[in-house]
C-alpha cells in the first residue's frame, strides 16, 4: 500500500508545482444557498433543468455539501436525504440504499448517467464510491423504468462528477480519527488510530482539452463492539479509487471524452459461529476486490439545438473472499467472483418549435456473473461452481420521450421503454409526469410510472452451499421480471428567499416480487434447509414525505424531512421486513462568516422494524446525532472535526443480523485539513 499513497504524493507534487505556473484568484468561501433553487438537474428528465422547472420531483446533495458534512464516500453523503434507508448489506459489510418500501435490489445507482453494475452480484456498495470529485447527487424516487430501465423500481440516484471550470484546480483533504475504546489494539499508533482517508482532486482546463483527476485512500483499522471475544464488527483494510478523465473540446462544439477508473479494496475481520458437536469456530474473513472500469463517449451539437451523446462502457470486476478457521492448519475455504458488463447508449434530444422536446434513445448490453468455491480438506481440494455456466444476460432497449410545454404553467412529460431481454423478451414501460404551476411559488407534481425488474443473475444461477451448516441457498432459473406501478404527487411551496417546503404523497403496487424462501419440498429430500428464489409475493409500500429548508437568517438555516411508510406483503397480510413506519431526520447549521466557521448539528430517528416475514421479531428504534465544525484558517485552507454517533448507540454485537438491526459504527471522532486552490 505504500506505493498507493506514494503515487497520491506524486500527483501532489505535481499539482503544486503547476500551481505556481498557473495565473489564480484566491477562492472564496461560499457556504450553500440553503434552498439551493437554481441547482441544474438533469436525471428526471434525461435533459437540464433548473431544480424549481423540473417536472420530476428530484432531490439534491451539492457539492458544498458533501464538503460541509465531510463525506468520504457515498454512503456518508446520502445519509441525511429525507426517506433514504441506509442499510448493511446482507452477508458483506458493505453499505446500500432503500427507498420508498424498497430495497437495494430495486434501486438503480448511476454514475454521470451510467448504470453502475452491483458489485455483490445484486447491490452496489455506496461505500466503493468515493465522493473525492462528485459534484452534485440526484435523487429520483419512484419507478423511473421508462427512463432508465431495470432495476429503477423505487427509483434511480446519479453521481454526477465535478467539470473544470477554471485553468487550474486542486482539492487536498486529510482527515483521521479515532473509535475511542473501540479501537482495536492492532490500530495504529499504538491502538489510537481507528480510520485515515487521504483525498486528491485536481482539474487542468483549456481551450480545446481538459484533464481531471481523483484518487482517494481510505483506511480503517476496524473496531470492536464488545461482543463475543473472539469477533470484530468494523473490518480493517483499505479502499482506493482513481478516476481520470481526459475531454477534447474541438472548435465547433461538443466534447469527445476517455474516462477509465480503478477501485481496489482489501478487509479482514474475526468472527466465530457455532457448530453442532464442537461449540464455537473461531474464525477470520479476508476478502480483496478489484474494478477496472473504461468508458469513451462524447457530445456532439447540430444546428437547431438538437444534440447527440453517446458512450461505450466495459466494467471487469473480480472478488476474492478467503475464510480461515484459526485452530485449523489449512485454509477452510475460498471464493473467487467476477462480474463482467458492457453497454452501449445513444441518445439524441431534437426541440421541435417552441413547444415539444423529443428525446430519443437506444442502448445494448452484455453481463456475465462466475463465482467458484473451494474448499481445502486435509488431503484433498473440492471446487464448486456456485453460479452456473451459463450465468449471462443480453439486453436491447429503445425510449422515447416528449416534453411538452403546453402553456407557460402547464407542462407534460409523455414516456415510454421497451426492453427485449435474451431470457424474458419483450416488456414495454410507460409513464407520465405533469407539472402545474398554479400560482406563483407554487409547483403541483403528478406522476405515474411502470416499473420492472429483470431477474438478477444470482437469483437465477446462485448455488451457496453451506451444508456444514445445515442450509443451502439455490438460484432459480425459473424467475419472472417483477412489475409495479408507481404514483407520485407532491407540492412544492417557496414563498421567497428563506423557506422551501415539499410534501409528497407516493403508493407503489408490485407484482412477482421475488424473495428468497424455504423450499419444504427440496429440503425434505435433503435433509437440508433448502433456500431459493421465487416470484410468489405481492407488495405495497405507500406512504407520505414531509420536508422543508428554512434560513431565517443568514448565519442561521434548518432542514429537516418525515418520512411516513407502510409497506405490506399482500400474500402473507404482513408489514415488510426492515422498512421502519416512520423516519425523521434533520439538522441545524449555524455560519459566523466573520470567523469563517461553520456548527452543524444533524440527526437521524427510526423507527422499530420487524425482522421475520410473520411479524414476531422486531428490531428497536433507535436515534443517531451527528456534529460537524468547519474553520476556514485562509481562503484555501479549511480545518475541519466532526463526531459521528456522539451518543455511541449502536446494535448489541451479540445479537447482529438476528434482531438488532440499528446501525453497527459506534462514535467515531476526527479532525482534518482542505486545501481548495
Amino acid at each position: 500500500m505504500g506505493f498507493l499513497w506514494g503515487l497520491n504524493v506524486v500527483f501532489l507534487l505535481a499539482s503544486i508545482s503547476s500551481v505556481a505556473a498557473e495565473e489564480n484568484t484566491a477562492a472564496s468561501k461560499n457556504y450553500e444557498d440553503p434552498l439551493a433553487v437554481d441547482e441544474v438537474v438533469i436525471t428526471g428528465t434525461r435533459t437540464e433543468k433548473t431544480l424549481l422547472e423540473v417536472p420530476v420531483r428530484t432531490e439534491v446533495v451539492t457539492r458544498e455539501e458533501i464538503e460541509r458534512k465531510h463525506a468520504r464516500d457515498l454512503k456518508e453523503a446520502l445519509e441525511d436525504v429525507p426517506g433514504l434507508l441506509i442499510r448493511q448489506t446482507h452477508g458483506k459489510q458493505g453499505e446500500s440504499v432503500w427507498m420508498q418500501g424498497f430495497d437495494a435490489d430495486r434501486v438503480l445507482i448511476l454514475l454521470n448517467g451510467e448504470r453502475l453494475p452491483a458489485s455483490t452480484g445484486s447491490t452496489v456498495d455506496l461505500t466503493q464510491i468515493s465522493a473525492a470529485d462528485i459534484e452534485r447527487i440526484e435523487i429520483v424516487k419512484g419507478a423511473t423504468s421508462a427512463l432508465y430501465g431495470s432495476e429503477a423500481m423505487g427509483g434511480v440516484i446519479n453521481v454526477i462528477t465535478r467539470k473544470p471550470q477554471k485553468p487550474f484546480r486542486l482539492n487536498i483533504q486529510m482527515d483521521s480519527g479515532s473509535f475511542g475504546n473501540k479501537n482495536l489494539d492492532s490500530a495504529g499508533f499504538g491502538g489510537e488510530m481507528g480510520a485515515a482517508h487521504l483525498m486528491l482532486s485536481m482539474a487542468l482546463k483549456r481551450p480545446r482539452w481538459n484533464f481531471q483527476w481523483a484518487s482517494d485512500l481510505r483506511r480503517s483499522e476496524g473496531f470492536d463492539l464488545g461482543g463475543l471475544e473472539s469477533r470484530t464488527e468494523g473490518d480493517s483494510g483499505r479502499r482506493w479509487n482513481i478516476d481520470p478523465r481526459l475531454t477534447l473540446t474541438p472548435s465547433g462544439g461538443g466534447e469527445l471524452y476517455v474516462s477509465p477508473r480503478f477501485f481496489k479494496e482489501k478487509k479482514d475481520r474475526q468472527f466465530s459461529i457455532q457448530v453442532p458437536g464442537i461449540g464455537e469456530s473461531r474464525r477470520t474473513f479476508k476478502e480483496e476486490a478489484e474494478k477496472w472500469h473504461l468508458t469513451i463517449g462524447g457530445k456532439w451539437p447540430f444546428p437547431g439545438g438538437s444534440r447527440l451523446s453517446g458512450a461505450l462502457v466495459y466494467e471487469d470486476f473480480k472478488d476474492v473472499s478467503i475464510q480461515d478457521i484459526l485452530d485449523s492448519p489449512q485454509v477452510d475455504q475460498q471464493r473467487k467472483g467476477e462480474i463482467k458488463h458492457n453497454q452501449a447508449e445513444f441518445q439524441w434530444d431534437l426541440p421541435v418549435g417552441e413547444g415539444h422536446l423529443f428525446t430519443m434513445g437506444v442502448l445494448a448490453g452484455y453481463e456475465r456473473l462466475s463465482q467458484e468455491q473451494v474448499r481445502f480438506g486435509a488431503s484433498t481440494t473440492t471446487v464448486i461452481q456456485e453460479i452456473k455456466p451459463d450465468a449471462k444476460r443480453t439486453h436491447y432497449e429503445g425510449y422515447f420521450q416528449d416534453d411538452i410545454f403546453l402553456t407557460p404553467h402547464l407542462e407534460l412529460l409523455p414516456g415510454f421503454r421497451y426492453q427485449n431481454d435474451s431470457d424474458f423478451g419483450g416488456f414495454a414501460a410507460p409513464k407520465i409526469n405533469i407539472m402545474v404551476t398554479p400560482v406563483p411559488s407554487v409547483n403541483i407534481r403528478l406522476g405515474y410510472g411502470k416499473g420492472y425488474r429483470v431477474p438478477n443473475l444470482k437469483e437465477r444461477f446462485f448455488f451457496f452451499d453451506h451444508s456444514a451448516l445445515g442450509y443451502q441457498v439455490i438460484g432459480n432459473p425459473g424467475l419472472q421480471p417483477e412489475e409495479s406501478d408507481s404514483f407520485q404527487a407532491g407540492l412544492e411551496y417557496w414563498p421567497g428567499k428563506v423557506f422551501r417546503g415539499e410534501v409528497n404523497i407516493f403508493y407503489n403496487r408490485i407484482k412477482a416480487l421475488i424473495t428468497p424462501r424455504l423450499n419444504p419440498e427440496k429440503s425434505q429430500q435433503s435433509g437440508l434447509q433448502i433456500f431459493d428464489y421465487q416470484n410468489v409475493d405481492r407488495a405495497i409500500t405507500q406512504g407520505v414525505e414531509v420536508s422543508f429548508r428554512y434560513a431565517p437568517r443568514p448565519f442561521l438555516s434548518f432542514k429537516t424531512g418525515y418520512t411516513y411508510l407502510s409497506a405490506k406483503n399482500k400474500v402473507l397480510n404482513r408489514e415488510l421486513t426492515e422498512r421502519p413506519r416512520h423516519q425523521v431526520k434533520g439538522e441545524v447549521l449555524i455560519s459566523i462568516d466573520q470567523l469563517g466557521a461553520t456548527l452543524s448539528l444533524g440527526g437521524v430517528y427510526q423507527s422499530r422494524v420487524f425482522v421475520d416475514a410473520q411479524n414476531t421479531v422486531t428490531s428497536p428504534a433507535w436515534t443517531v446525532w451527528d456534529l460537524k465544525w468547519n474553520q476556514e484558517l485562509t481562503p484555501k485552507i479549511t480545518a475541519f472535526a466532526g463526531i459521528d454517533n456522539f451518543t455511541n448507540l449502536h446494535r448489541n454485537p451479540d445479537r447482529s443480523g438476528i434482531d438488532d438491526l440499528r446501525p453497527s459504527n459506534p462514535r467515531f471522532i476526527y479532525g482534518g485539513i482542505r486545501l481548495a486552490y
